[in-house]
């Protein structure tokens, strides 16, 4: 039972610091029409996006970021399991309601770079891109 507790205790206090961490980002800029630029960052930094996966559609469904920068994605679904992919990037990972994604890399050269969103049983829906200047 004390183990119990000092886990719930735990976690508790690890999902209030990243509640915290989160509600501290700066906004995103919005541009025309889905897609969106996070303030530059310096090399230092980690350039942050947040997107969501609901009903096949993902939003924001392009992210824009400037060669070199650290690039941390973080998915999430809000009606069931999907699987993401960066086949450029040899990056997957499966998120569900309650369970984000988190894809980290480094944008190293400039291009357009697609990731896929499917639900688990394989049905492919909008896809989204990664714009490197």
């Amino acid at each position: 039972m004390r183990i119990l507790k000092s886990v719930l205790l735990t976690s508790a206090v690890l999902v209030l610091g990243a509640a915290t961490i989160l509600a501290a980002q700066p906004p995103a800029k919005k541009t025309k029409g889905n897609a969106v630029a996070a303030k530059s960052v310096s090399p230092d930094e980690v350039k942050r996006f947040h997107v969501t996966a609901n009903e096949g559609d993902i939003a924001p469904n392009t992210l824009h970021v400037k060669r070199g920068e650290r690039v941390r994605i973080t998915f999430v679904s809000k009606d069931g399991n999907y699987g993401i992919k960066f086949k450029d990037f040899d990056i997957s990972n499966k998120v569900a309601p309650g369970k984000p994604a988190v894809v980290e890399l480094v944008a190293r050269q400039k291009g357009t770079f697609e990731f896929r969103c499917s639900q688990s049983w394989g049905i492919h829906h909008n896809n989204g891109t990664l714009v490197v200047e």
